[in-house]
């Protein structure tokens, strides 16, 4: 099935499932660059699983993206810093994080990565990096990042969890159902509007 045939009344939950969740596992690679997408809840989500991958001796570098302006525990701060505040409480060190404070959305999180990437590293020695996001978020995220990163540049999937939208519950809340649905109308929104090409589940 071709995602840019999908409405919201071919959108079954088994079409979701493939959409969203098949296929999406983290192989375990070391990469140049752990690379955390921003979101108001990635701190509290993301981090620990970049965290951990940094600690298992992936990578040596963690780049926090997200400059979207949010508001958490009474102050307003960009995503990124709520998330690097979050790293450095997990003990990864401040010389091996990269902050983007740029980007307003998840396309926004890619291209200003590259730009980040180049700075801190030159994106000729750059060779793969390892996508952090939320498991359903995970799909649009890594086609887009394939798609718009330099081709010499692996881009691996590494999922994190959150509570309600688990390939196992995602089903069980009204919040998590709207959560998924939304986002796989997302994806073919993204393929009809040109921002990622087509594909099949």
């Amino acid at each position: 099935m071709w995602v840019s045939k999908i409405t919201k009344e071919n959108l079954t939950n088994d079409v979701i499932d493939r959409l969203l969740f098949e296929g999406l596992n983290d192989n375990g690679a070391s990469v140049d660059c752990i690379i955390v997408l921003g979101s108001i809840k990635a701190a509290k989500y993301r981090v620990p699983v970049a965290a951990k991958a940094f600690f298992s001796g992936r990578s040596e570098k963690i780049m926090l993206c997200g400059g979207k302006m949010r508001k958490f525990s009474n102050e307003n701060m960009a995503e990124a810093d709520n998330m690097y505040k979050k790293a450095l409480e997990l003990g990864v060190p401040e010389a091996s994080i990269i902050i983007e404070k740029n980007s307003q959305n998840t396309i926004e999180n890619i291209l200003c990565s590259l730009l980040e990437l180049q700075r801190s590293m030159w994106l000729n020695n750059v060779k793969s990096v390892l996508l952090v996001t939320t498991t359903y978020h995970m799909r649009r995220s890594l086609h887009i990042a394939k798609y718009l990163f330099p081709s010499h540049i692996s881009v691996y999937p590494c999922p994190a969890d959150d509570t309600t939208t688990k390939r196992d519950n995602w089903m069980n809340t009204p919040e998590g159902i709207d959560r998924v649905n939304e986002e796989a109308l997302n994806i073919v929104r993204c393929i009809n509007n040109g921002v990622i090409p087509d594909f099949e589940i």
